[in-house]
């Protein structure tokens, strides 16, 4: 319920900027490239887009790593327990002095 909530303000909020920056244009210089006359609207839609690109990148690393962190703790405990299986199957030597 909270998401649909937050998701019809957030496409209301776009739907306002669209409507108030409709008629406005700014130039845009990327790296060297100038673009003329492009619409704030486009400007606001793409940093929003690449914005999301990256918090899904970002979000997707990070489950990445737990992933590989989780998978190395269970080979890690695995090979422990293996250790502590072989080490109660063997006969203890008694030490004797001599």
């Amino acid at each position: 319920m909270v998401r649909a909530i937050l998701s019809a303000l957030l496409f209301l909020g776009l739907a306002l900027l669209v409507l108030l920056n409709s008629s406005y244009t700014a130039s845009i210089n990327l790296y060297g490239k100038v673009y003329e006359q492009v619409p704030v609207i486009m400007v606001i839609l793409v940093s929003f887009f690449a914005g999301v690109c990256y918090t899904i990148l970002f979000y997707l690393y990070s489950k990445a790593r737990a992933f590989s962190k989780n998978r190395r703790k269970q080979k890690q405990e695995k090979l422990e327990e293996t250790v502590q299986a072989t080490k109660k199957d063997q006969p203890v030597e008694p030490n004797l002095p001599g």
